[in-house]
């Protein structure tokens, strides 16, 4: 099983969502507010993010803070 990492990118115009579909599995878009959460591989990271930074449309990409939180749900209640 492979480690998946969330990255939020928010982007100026909603064609890079093509773009995105290829590069990972795109969860959640938001047309209005003009941002993606897309889930890749934990290895590929570095090397994705830095494709996301170098597309036109992108304005920036941030990772998701969600999997650090300290807050897990188990599955032993």
């Amino acid at each position: 099983m492979q480690n998946r990492k969330s990255l939020i990118v928010y982007f100026k115009s909603p064609r890079v969502l093509k773009r995105l579909k290829k590069l990972g599995n795109v969860s959640y878009y938001h047309k209005k507010r003009k941002y993606a959460v897309l889930y890749i591989d934990e290895a590929q990271l570095d090397k994705i993010q830095n494709k996301l930074n170098g597309l036109k449309h992108v304005r920036y990409v941030e990772i998701s803070r969600l999997d650090d939180s300290p807050y897990k749900l188990d599955d032993d209640v």
